[in-house]
């Protein structure tokens, strides 16, 4: 286990620490600080960093974000005055969010009872075929989150593999619309 005490670039770098760094990197390509092929250099260092000090060094020579980000949802960055996307920034006050859920459930033999199977017909013959009977459910899906301000608007299209990751993504968007409120 690493070391809480340690210096911040000690740290395992997590998802949300390269959605930011990555956001980041878009923002100094749109802003005309790195070209495309350093954009796309840098973000696979991104992409695989591991430490928090992998991610600074790859954001060392870009300007710090003017506001903090205060919640990642997907690629959508979110501060106290902008939500910063792929597209291009929209602004937070007045923006309208929206979520939808897409589900998928999928019902198929699991691949234990597939073995137990084959592997009891020669012990028990026909009653190993029982275990085929079994079946599991695995959900899977996207939740799509739009947010709209006037003329802008962009969809975030968020891959979610249990029940609780939608969950967890209405909670956020449930914080951010409390901030939109003027």
């Amino acid at each position: 286990m690493g070391d809480q005490t340690g210096e911040r670039g000690q740290w395992r770098a997590g998802t949300s620490d390269r959605q930011a760094a990555a956001a980041r990197l878009r923002a100094a390509a749109e802003e005309g600080r790195i070209d495309s092929v350093e954009y796309d250099q840098r973000l696979r260092v991104v992409e695989t960093a591991t430490s928090a000090a992998e991610l600074e060094r790859v954001l060392a020579d870009l300007p710090a974000p003017t506001e903090p980000v205060l919640i990642q949802i997907g690629e959508l960055a979110v501060t106290r005055s902008t939500v910063h996307t792929p597209a291009g920034p929209i602004p937070l006050r007045g923006s309208q969010w929206t979520v939808q859920d897409h589900w998928l459930a999928d019902s198929k033999t699991p691949t234990w009872a597939i073995v137990l199977a084959i592997v009891g017909f020669f012990v028990v013959c026909a009653l190993s075929l029982l275990f085929l009977l079994a079946k599991e459910t695995r959900f899977h899906g996207t939740v799509d989150v739009a947010v709209s301000n006037g003329q802008r608007h962009y969809v975030a299209r968020i891959p979610v593999y249990h029940q609780q990751q939608v969950h967890h993504i209405y909670q956020q968007v449930n914080y951010v619309r409390s901030l939109t409120a003027p």
